[in-house]
């Protein structure tokens, strides 16, 4: 029975200490440490002393046993308390410190085994980008070619040419994956502007965009190729052949961030292409990526009209 009982409580006093410091100690909270330990030891003097004086009395001093009857006396009362609580609270020490050690290395493998598998799926993805791509040097002779041979009969298509071949590149540029992820607001809008001129040789019909710039363009950045996306959703669902009743694309740069605005009339009739929200999620997606909470984007329709206005303010 002694030995039954000793084992029990000294495993009772093992784990309750062990058990303070890994969800108590280890999440911060010193005070309630302080108080669980100190509540538990009083806890447990109390129990000891049952254990000592009351209906089992039986006393532990020096390994010896010493059975019922015996007065109490305070030398050998905490002799026995020390003896039983020392040994075990240093041991649930220990054992705390050795599971922080343990899982902090494990934490460290893990960390890195998940760098590994991101170096490992980039390079992959850059691997599937780069062979996505034809070679710039290649584009640049093309061009370089075709251009030379149509500039002595068409002075205007050959300079077509040269501006399909920087948009090109631009586009190549932005989808590297080592890629810068934020360009300037005046490189964008410089590549939109060259878009909507080629798109100007291409289109049957006139268009009408009105692009409208205003404030420090050099003062933010932005994702690349965004300000396409949203031209290119123009084309596919505006109507953008009355002359009356432009679409228009603000781009509205103030002292704290900057404001995109796009207003178009719907496209009357059947859609030609359906639309599947794919470049908007996708704009929505990377811009939140860069920009955070700083970066909202609101869409606003009735049955003849829509508006878009995305808005990255980056001092609240």
């Amino acid at each position: 029975m002694a030995s039954l009982i000793t084992v029990l409580y000294c495993a009772f006093i093992f784990y309750t200490v062990y058990l303070i410091l890994k969800y108590v100690y280890d999440r911060g909270h010193m005070l309630s440490t302080v108080m669980l330990m100190g509540g538990f030891y009083l806890l447990s003097g109390l129990i000891v002393y049952y254990e000592l004086y009351g209906r089992f009395g039986l006393e532990i001093i020096n390994n010896r046993y010493v059975m019922f009857n015996h007065a109490f006396s305070w030398a050998k009362y905490i002799q026995t308390f020390l003896i039983m609580h020392s040994n075990y609270t240093v041991m649930a020490v220990g054992y705390y410190y050795y599971k922080s050690k343990l899982r902090e290395s494990s934490d460290k493998l893990a960390a890195m085994k998940a760098r590994l598998d991101a170096e490992s799926s980039m390079k992959s993805f850059q691997y599937t980008t780069l062979s996505a791509q034809v070679h710039p040097h290649m584009m640049a002779n093309i061009f370089s070619h075709l251009k030379n041979k149509v500039d002595p009969y068409d002075g205007e298509l050959g300079l077509q040419l040269s501006e399909i071949y920087r948009l090109m590149k631009f586009y190549m540029e932005a989808h590297q994956v080592e890629g810068a992820t934020h360009i300037l607001l005046s490189d964008e809008v410089k590549a939109l502007e060259q878009y909507l001129s080629i798109q100007e040789k291409v289109e049957p019909n006139p268009f009408y965009i009105n692009l409208s710039c205003s404030g420090n363009l050099m003062r933010f950045s932005i994702a690349p190729t965004l300000l396409q996306t949203l031209a290119g959703n123009l084309f596919k669902h505006a109507d953008l052949w009355d002359k009356n009743h432009p679409a228009k694309i603000f781009v509205l740069v103030s002292h704290t961030g900057y404001r995109i605005t796009v207003q178009n009339r719907k496209r009357s009739g059947p859609q030609i292409l359906p639309s599947h929200d794919v470049g908007l999620r996708n704009i929505r997606t990377r811009m939140e990526y860069l920009f955070g909470t700083d970066f909202s984007m609101e869409e606003n329709q009735d049955d003849e009209h829509y508006e878009l206005t995305l808005c990255v303010q980056r001092y609240k």
